[in-house]
């Protein structure tokens, strides 16, 4: 037994011995040469100069860098955005890229839809004309679901800033077929106290008789303003102004409860025969007061209400629409 034994241990010292441990190679590291761009697409950006670089790198166009985010604070930077984004007229007004000049505020209005009135509020008077325009907002009388001016109309232009011709001869006034205005006896004092007569091709002119904001009433609004007050046998006394101090005597039934703070501005009259079948020109001041519906009843002839000093009534009549009567506004 011992000679097997012996043989086994002697193997075993012959194996170990011819085993030999091999060493590991090792590949040496290469060099990756990276060019600028491709270390810029790596994202080994540090500085503004890298950040340019990228752009040429990667071909990136104007609307690209911008998306990107790579706009530096001005301007032209922030007008290309727009462009590239195609934000809107309106969208970049709310963005605050407005210059400081007419055209920029009125798309502003436009986009945010300020009112009339609300921009003059915010100080966007240019001319005596919004100063007026102004007063009328500032003087506003809620009747029933209705907002009215509460004092007659009394611009020299319309809504886009055209000139209303003032027209004091007779014989050209009754010749006319387009808008004009005049004072009561051509005389300013009164438009201080009862505003401007007009014809009613003013009050129909398409560039707008009413300041922004603003429009003639209807007949039917006249109506609803009548049948608010209580019918149009009473509406008229909640509608004029009280005591005699511009109303002749005895200005029936006069409460002003309404607000409305109606006067008798009187009204030029239209002559169509030589001599005119009156003898003036202008009749009715202190006895009643007429106003211009934006209704036409035919086509010589539109609506319009009336206040007298002898009644509480509101009436209706259809006139000449070469007349000029006072025009009172409703709010949009």
């Amino acid at each position: 037994m011992q000679k097997p034994i012996f043989i086994l241990i002697l193997f075993v010292i012959i194996y170990s011995c011819s085993k030999v441990e091999s060493t590991p190679t090792v590949t040496p590291p290469v060099v990756i040469k990276l060019s600028s761009c491709d270390s810029i697409k790596q994202g080994l950006l540090k500085t503004t100069s890298d950040s340019v670089r990228l752009l040429s790198c990667l071909t990136i166009t104007n609307c690209d860098s911008v998306r990107l985010g790579i706009l530096k604070p001005s301007t032209q930077d922030t007008l290309r955005l727009l462009s590239c984004i195609k934000i809107s007229g309106c969208d970049s007004v709310r963005l605050g890229v407005l210059k400081p000049n007419k055209a920029d505020t009125l798309r502003l209005l436009s986009c945010i839809k300020i009112s009339g009135c609300d921009s003059l509020r915010l100080g966007l008077i240019k001319s005596a004309n919004d100063s007026l325009r102004l007063n009328y907002c500032n003087s506003l009388i809620t009747i029933g679901t209705q907002r009215w001016m509460k004092v007659n109309l009394d611009v020299v232009t319309y809504r886009n800033g055209d000139t209303i011709p003032q027209v004091n001869d007779r014989l050209a006034w009754e010749n006319l077929t387009t808008g004009a205005w005049c004072y009561y006896n051509n005389d300013p004092a009164n438009g201080v106290i009862y505003g401007k007569l007009y014809n009613w091709y003013a009050v129909n002119d398409p560039r707008g008789l009413a300041p922004q904001g603003f429009h003639i009433p209807t007949e039917a609004e006249w109506t609803t303003l009548g049948t608010f007050l209580g019918g149009d046998e009473v509406a008229g006394g909640k509608m004029k102004t009280t005591g005699i101090t511009t109303w002749t005597t005895p200005n029936a039934g006069a409460t002003n409860e309404s607000g409305f703070s109606g006067l008798p501005g009187g009204m030029r009259n239209d002559y169509n025969t030589t001599p005119p079948s009156y003898t003036d020109s202008f009749n009715g001041v202190g006895v009643y007061g007429l106003w211009w519906s934006a209704s036409a009843g035919s086509s010589t002839n539109a609506n319009c209400r009336q206040l007298i000093s002898a009644l509480g009534r509101l009436f209706i009549y259809e006139n000449n629409k070469k007349r000029g009567f006072s025009v009172r506004c409703l709010r949009d």
